[in-house]
């Protein structure tokens, strides 16, 4: 991405995001942006919703996901547990950081954690990031107000299913920089706004 670009981009959160028109999200990516939008949506639900779980199954799976060794940034962080539409299907559980809304955006780093379906066992663990990323508050100039977030993304093309659960979690937009161009993602809706030329 060119400094040119990013300099529009700015300008253009600037002046609120009127400017951002959407293009047709490339086909090969469509799929992902859909399961994105549905898992995001659906994570943001059972963190809203905030019910205490009764299955033994799903605890012992919130278990084996929380006594897994994850890099965590130093933030408090959330285990949610998605069922399983399938009994034989492994369970995805998400280990999320939620600093408190006065903090910023923590944009990463949040987990992943495919464990199997009697809920005993990592199969997989995804970062979302490689590293700890936090948009502070204050960090626009004074007079100021923010529109909207962006970062940059370099582990998928899409943005994934945690950009999605931020930008509801945080009741903001979000511009995702990714290698297939820009994205923005507002009231659990991605929406492609900028190739990568």
């Amino acid at each position: 991405m060119n400094i040119k670009f990013v300099f529009w981009l700015v300008i253009g959160l600037q002046c609120g995001n009127s400017w951002a028109q959407q293009l047709p999200i490339p086909t090969e990516l469509t799929s992902k942006v859909k399961q994105a939008e549905k898992t995001g949506a659906e994570l943001f639900q059972v963190f809203s919703d905030a019910k205490t779980l009764t299955s033994p199954i799903l605890l012992k799976a919130q278990s084996t996901a929380d006594s897994t060794s994850l890099n965590r940034c130093n933030a408090p962080y959330q285990t949610l547990v998605l069922p399983s539409k399938n009994a034989q299907d492994p369970i995805a559980v998400y280990v999320i950081g939620v600093p408190s809304l006065m903090a910023g955006i923590m944009g990463g780093r949040h987990f992943r954690v495919v464990v199997s379906q009697d809920g005993s066992t990592v199969l997989s663990v995804t970062p979302s990031t490689q590293t700890c990323l936090f948009i502070a508050p204050n960090t626009v100039p004074n007079g100021a107000k923010p529109v909207a977030a962006f970062m940059s993304h370099v582990l998928s093309a899409a943005p994934t299913e945690f950009h999605v659960f931020l930008s509801l979690y945080n009741k903001q937009p979000i511009y995702v920089g990714t290698k297939a161009g820009v994205w923005a993602i507002e009231n659990g809706k991605v929406s492609y706004v900028a190739n990568q030329k």
